[in-house]
């Protein structure tokens, strides 16, 4: 099962319900308390169970000033209705005593709490249950170890930002080394029960000796658990020397306790269960050096769990919004999230809190691509996946962040603000569509760098796609004129020339994905890579471009040291 939304109201800092989506991974950002760790405490507290082993209480978690209103969190799940046969199989036994049919694999678990602190969960709130007899008490038993079952098929770690290393090593890695030694030492309990009895008999014959027979000695595992038999385990980073972690700086021990959190992930799913990871601030002890690094660690993880995390670390959002929400505070000082287009707009809120390099305001790379917008920047890494390493090794642009700005003219602001800065830090080219429009602000682009004496030189420091064409126009003409022919309404102009060759148009706004989709849908029915040319030919000026800037970096840098 996987969680893949929540709604949250009267919980803390959050009144009205919000929406938080959670697409397998979620970064929460925004400034300080304005109900990230809030938001992540919900979650947690959503799995609390009929005990409320996680102790929500009214005086605390109810919203203040809201008279007698309930907090109320929804999550709706979804999963595999074979792999999760059993959860399926009650609901759809609910469904059947309720009258009602299960349609899909969505399932919505609501949870409030009563005056007295008392969980109560509902999967059809607005369904009316069987009301007496048998089939009301079966519905009741039914429902309730449903609701046991979904959320003990999850494993869920909450990380604050509070807990120190050693707590987090002590609670999280060491009890699945314990499993995982105990598992070998299982098939040796005989002998290791024996040899506990040869001691106790050379003991006890002591005693009988000394005349003291009735004392009796034994020894056993402790609390007949093999697990507790391991007390611990020394934890050695090399880098080269071989040292304990906690002998490390806080940095080197925080990356090495995330890189744990993967392998504790796949114990967990070996046993059957979905895993749910809650981080707060994981930058925390971090150097800036080992941010990025981290990151990385944290987007593995989120191939095999749901990883949930808030941060004020630009190395920590992901490059696409999809996966970033943020936080802010109303005029009533109530938590809202807000949604992002682009990149730039999701750390908005942080940047200026930042002290470290002008680059990483913006979260740049190693090698950078600008592109416009969303379409742009998903369709090059799309085609880039297509040419395969060996055809064409584009070393530079493969190890390259694509980031988009939402439109050429937010492209065009954000370079007349920062390039002159970030052009000394790390190689970045800029990407035009050969459009009218790109055209205009790349021309404006070369003139105002062009008064301050700053190098913007074509198939270097920026490439245009395409003459005169926008991004789909590096897809074959034939197929443009295609779709043309099966949808004249989405384009706003198209045109041939009397040799029948295809010469520029617009497509509309409103059905840029449309075509996108078809031409992507047309290279993917391909057998071979003809399709990819203009693509290919654009790649190999982008590598080159990123080649040359960083070797004239490199050289700059030894020239100043």
């Amino acid at each position: 099962m996987k969680l893949i939304g929540i709604r949250v109201r009267n919980f803390r800092s959050v009144e009205t319900e919000q929406q938080l989506r959670i697409p397998g991974r979620m970064t929460l950002v925004g400034p300080n308390n304005t109900g990230k760790t809030n938001l992540l405490r919900a979650i947690q507290v959503l799995f609390t169970g009929y005990d409320n082993s996680y102790g929500y209480t009214r005086d605390i978690d109810l919203t203040f000033d809201v008279g007698r209103a309930r907090t109320s969190i929804t999550a709706t799940f979804d999963g595999d209705s074979v792999v999760n046969n059993e959860i399926y199989d009650s609901v759809d036994e609910l469904h059947s005593l309720q009258g009602t049919t299960r349609n899909g694999t969505e399932l919505t678990l609501t949870l409030y709490f009563t005056d007295t602190n008392t969980p109560v969960y509902s999967f059809f709130p607005n369904v009316k249950r069987p009301k007496a007899g048998a089939q009301a008490a079966q519905y009741s038993r039914t429902h309730k170890a449903l609701v046991k079952r979904l959320l003990d098929s999850f494993s869920l770690h909450y990380v604050p930002s509070a807990k120190s290393v050693d707590q987090i090593y002590h609670e999280l890695l060491t009890p699945f080394l314990r499993r995982k030694v105990s598992k070998v030492i299982e098939p040796h309990i005989a002998e290791i029960e024996e040899s506990l009895s040869e001691a106790s008999d050379a003991l006890n014959s002591e005693l009988s000796e000394a005349q003291l027979s009735e004392l009796k000695a034994s020894f056993s595992l402790p609390s007949q658990s093999i697990e507790k038999l391991v007390s611990g385990f020394d934890f050695m980073i090399s880098d080269p020397q071989k040292t304990p972690v906690h002998e490390k700086g806080m940095g080197i021990q925080t990356t090495a306790l995330l890189a744990a959190f993967r392998w504790i992930t796949r114990q967990e799913l070996d046993d059957g269960h979905s895993v749910l990871w809650l981080l707060e601030e994981p930058e925390s002890y971090l150097h800036p050096n080992l941010a990025g690094r981290c990151n990385e660690i944290l987007e593995n993880l989120a191939i095999d769990a749901t990883v949930v995390k808030t941060t004020h670390s630009m190395a920590f959002v992901p490059q696409d919004p999809d996966y970033v929400s943020g936080t802010q505070l109303n005029l009533s000082n109530r938590t809202e999230i807000v949604q992002y287009k682009t990149f730039s707009e999701a750390v908005s809120s942080i940047r200026l809190a930042l002290g470290i390099r002008f680059g990483d305001f913006y979260n740049l790379a190693q090698y950078n691509i600008f592109v416009e917008g969303p379409s742009d920047r998903e369709l090059f890494q799309w085609a880039l996946e297509k040419i395969p390493i060996q055809d064409q090794p584009l070393s530079y642009i493969r190890q390259a962040k694509f980031e988009d700005f939402g439109g050429v003219k937010h492209l065009s602001g954000f370079l007349r603000a920062t390039y002159q800065f970030i052009r000394e830090e790390c190689p970045c080219v800029s990407v035009f569509d050969g459009d009218d429009a790109g055209e205009l602000e790349r021309r404006n682009l070369q003139s105002f760098f062009g008064q301050k004496n700053i190098p913007f030189e074509a198939n270097l420091h920026f490439v245009s796609v395409r003459s005169r064409f926008a991004i789909e126009g590096l897809f074959p003409d034939e197929w443009i004129k295609t779709i043309y022919d099966e949808h004249p309404n989405w384009f706003d102009f198209y045109s041939v020339d009397a040799s029948g060759q295809l010469e520029p148009f617009k497509i509309k706004n409103s059905r840029k994905s449309n075509i996108q989709t078809k031409l992507v849908t047309f290279a993917e029915n391909e057998v071979d890579l003809q399709w990819a040319e203009r693509f290919n030919n654009v790649f190999m000026i982008l590598d080159s471009a990123l080649e040359k800037l960083s070797k004239a970096l490199a050289s700059k840098r030894a020239i100043n040291n």
